[in-house]
């Protein structure tokens, strides 16, 4: 009766250079590959360095880009954003055919009463307390700003110069409504204002002169 013999495997190329050469070959190969590897980490860890480098000057330049176009004070637009805000309303305004809108011009009553008798912190606190309360009565497409002082500025776009004016005594009554809290004491806030509407195309110049000059009628009243 003859063997049954079962057939070897056959070797793999692998393993056949390993066996002619000890184990040298392989062990030459493996460093490559580490060392490949390693290369590889290190030039991904490098560029992900770069992005993340990359990220932070982005966030840099928009955190100063938008300082430059808000008063720290308020956290409102100052007077470079918000003229940046109206040419663009006014721009769009042209583009889809709209009227125009009503600009509106107002300051603290007796700003500096408050803050010779209460402290330039509370002070501070009166302007605050206004801004925050135009961010509630305005819509989502309207702009305001804290020019400097305690003057303020406001474009109601896209407003037809009826609803425009209901509007401004709206925002003057709660604003003359409110009172200021100080050391114990309810310090009543006062202010003025002056409005002036305009048509799509209008300069913020001209506009602004006719609001500022109603804003001075206003102040001076009896």
């Amino acid at each position: 009766m003859e063997d049954i013999v079962t057939p070897r495997p056959a070797a793999s190329p692998a393993a056949s250079v390993n066996d002619r050469s000890s184990g040298k070959i392989s062990e030459t190969w493996w460093r490559t590959q580490s060392a490949t590897m390693a290369l590889l980490k290190h030039a991904y860890r490098k560029i992900g360095d770069a992005e993340a480098e990359l990220a932070r000057r982005e966030a840099r330049i928009r955190t100063l880009e938008k300082l430059a176009l808000t008063d720290e004070l308020t956290g409102l637009y100052n007077r470079r954003g918000f003229l940046a805000e109206f040419r663009r309303d006014m721009k769009r305004m042209q583009r889809l055919g709209e009227e125009g809108g009503l600009l509106i011009l107002l300051d603290l009553n007796k700003f500096k009463q408050i803050n010779d008798c209460h402290g330039h912190l509370a002070g501070d606190k009166a302007l605050q307390l206004i801004s925050r309360t135009l961010l509630k009565l305005i819509r989502d497409t309207d702009t305001v700003a804290r020019l400097g002082g305690d003057e303020f500025v406001l474009f109601l776009s896209n407003t037809a110069e009826n609803d425009g004016q209901e509007k401004a005594i709206q925002i003057r009554e709660t604003l003359n409504s409110l009172f200021l809290k100080s050391q114990g004491r309810k310090i009543p806030l006062e202010t003025s204002m002056g409005i002036a509407y305009c048509k799509t195309g209008t300069d913020f110049e001209t506009v602004y002169d006719l609001a500022d000059a109603a804003l001075y009628a206003d102040k001076n009243l009896p």
